[in-house]
């Protein structure tokens, strides 16, 4: 039987408080979000949907949303990943991406639909994407770091994934910048920098808005999924 990672029909739920959290109430987390930076502001922004391909069960929502407000709000863009959302800074967050793993699959496919919008927040950089559609995003990489990856957020000391480091033993991603307004089929294959390497962590992430990190995207983007499976072709 092919290795899965949990939850990968994201059917487990379960509402702490004001946080939407993607795993069984009283089980062991597995999928995180950035739903406890949201709701220093706002309301969760990744949350279960009963919207899913099949009519059964539940779907991950991503949405991105303008939290709080004026000067005080920022953009949260809807993401879920592997890993763990460790702690709020600020008004920024510290992640870690990734979970133990050391098969080695070659495809992830699943299912989704999207919904843009266009970016109307920005950053340096990227003040030439105001007004442009939004683009989700979808992507998984295998590491051979000793511990998982950690994500930064606040622009002093950001520190964000590099899909060319030297720790990557394989990455893929999949993109869309345009309405999908019914599910779809995606799959995209895993590219090995290396076969010999085992890996230790699997990180896949999916963002309703590309440059969510950046705080870059559009008020309203929403970005549908259900149903991964990772495929082993050998």
């Amino acid at each position: 039987m092919a290795v899965q990672p949990p939850n990968m029909d994201f059917d487990s739920w379960w509402l702490d408080g004001k946080i939407w959290c993607p795993w069984a109430q009283n089980g062991t987390p597995y999928w995180g979000t950035g739903n406890k930076g949201a709701t220093t502001l706002g309301p969760s922004n990744t949350t279960p949907t009963e919207d899913t391909p099949t009519g059964r069960g539940y779907a991950a929502q991503l949405l991105t949303k303008f939290v709080g407000i004026g000067a005080m709000g920022k953009l949260a863009a809807g993401n879920i990943f592997t890993g763990d959302f460790v702690a709020v800074d600020g008004t920024n967050g510290i992640l870690s991406f990734g979970r133990p793993f050391t098969e080695r699959p070659t495809r992830l496919k699943g299912y989704m639909k999207y919904k843009t919008a266009p970016i109307s927040s920005v950053a340096d950089g990227f003040r030439d994407l105001e007004g442009r559609p939004d683009t989700c995003i979808i992507w998984c990489a295998l590491i051979d770091q000793p511990e998982p990856y950690e994500i930064r957020t606040r622009p002093s000391n950001r520190h964000l994934f590099d899909s060319d480091g030297p720790t990557v033993v394989a990455y893929g991603k999949v993109e869309y910048g345009y309405d999908i307004d019914a599910y779809i089929p995606f799959e995209f294959e895993l590219d090995y920098r290396s076969t010999d390497r085992v890996p230790k962590y699997i990180i896949i992430t999916a963002s309703a808005s590309k440059y969510g990190d950046y705080f870059v995207g559009g008020n309203g983007a929403t970005l549908w999924l259900d149903d991964f499976v990772l495929e082993y072709d050998y």
